[in-house]
């Protein structure tokens, strides 16, 4: 089946089975596979992703559909920055089919260190913007320069849930 972003029902009906390294082989409805309006930087041949919530409440996983092995930590970046704002132009708001603020959902990416002296870091500056209902996803500069693509996060800051998805 293609990726092409298809219409609501096409994606409450499909599932898939992706095997990533990280989570194991789960089914995923169609429903949580987003399609990326422009590819991600460094990943120009990935555009289907699965969102799925993590086993932290605010954490979630981004596997991509054709190639499982990119897996991606995104967290809500009001959790702990409760002054975090994203202002999205008139070309991203389009391109994501975002009509009120509330069909918008942002998180940022995450950086986890090699080493436990280094911290976990977010990149706040450019976050990923999804339009869940649309499944469509981008990733937007933040035209606030404020935050940096490394800001400092406090992951125990997100409490743990049950029904998350879990590291095999």
């Amino acid at each position: 089946m293609s990726h092409a972003v298809m219409d609501q029902q096409d994606r409450s009906t499909t599932t898939y089975t992706i095997t990533s390294p990280a989570v194991g082989t789960i089914e995923v409805s169609g429903d949580a596979v987003m399609h990326f309006t422009e590819a991600l930087w460094g990943f120009p041949e990935r555009t289907a992703y699965a969102l799925l919530p993590a086993a932290r409440q605010g954490l979630w996983w981004l596997l991509s559909v054709d190639e499982p092995q990119t897996t991606f930590v995104l967290a809500d970046p009001f959790v702990g920055h409760a002054g975090y704002g994203i202002d999205l132009g008139e070309s991203e708001r389009e391109a994501l089919q975002i009509v009120v603020p509330t069909d918008a959902l942002a998180l940022v990416m995450v950086a986890l260190p090699m080493t436990s002296s280094e911290p976990v870091t977010g990149n706040f500056r450019a976050p990923i913007v999804f339009n869940i209902s649309k499944g469509l996803a981008q990733q937007v500069v933040n035209r606030d320069e404020q935050y940096s693509l490394r800001e400092p996060m406090d992951l125990a800051a997100y409490p743990v849930q049950d029904d998350g998805v879990r590291l095999v």
